[in-house]
């Protein structure tokens, strides 16, 4: 799957940088490089080399997660999904399916 197809973690820009930004990271490919950008204020927050993306991506939501990582499995699939820096979940799309989930009691 080409790394601007697949499914990186949300990660919140400010928990990543100190920055008042509401926007979360999300990756742009360009050619043999991506950048990790703000959807919101559109900051290139780190530039790497493709093959080096979801590792990378990984490592932000692993330095994030270290703080507060809440989990919630999805009904549909079974896969667990993660919200770094979330103090509850009521609802979630999945991160592997798509499908929607509403979670009965918020994940705490």
């Amino acid at each position: 799957m080409p790394p601007e197809e697949r499914h990186y973690p949300i990660i919140p820009h400010e928990d990543v940088a100190e920055v008042e930004s509401c926007g979360c990271l999300f990756v742009q490919v360009r050619g043999d490089q991506a950048d990790i950008t703000c959807n919101e204020c559109g900051s290139i927050v780190r530039t790497v080399p493709t093959e080096e993306v979801a590792a990378v991506m990984n490592a932000l939501m692993m330095e994030v997660a270290s703080e507060a990582m809440y989990t919630a499995r999805c009904p549909h699939c079974g896969a667990l999904n993660t919200f770094p820096g979330f103090s509850a979940v009521e609802v979630f799309v999945c991160a592997e399916c798509g499908e929607g989930v509403a979670v009965n009691s918020p994940v705490q």
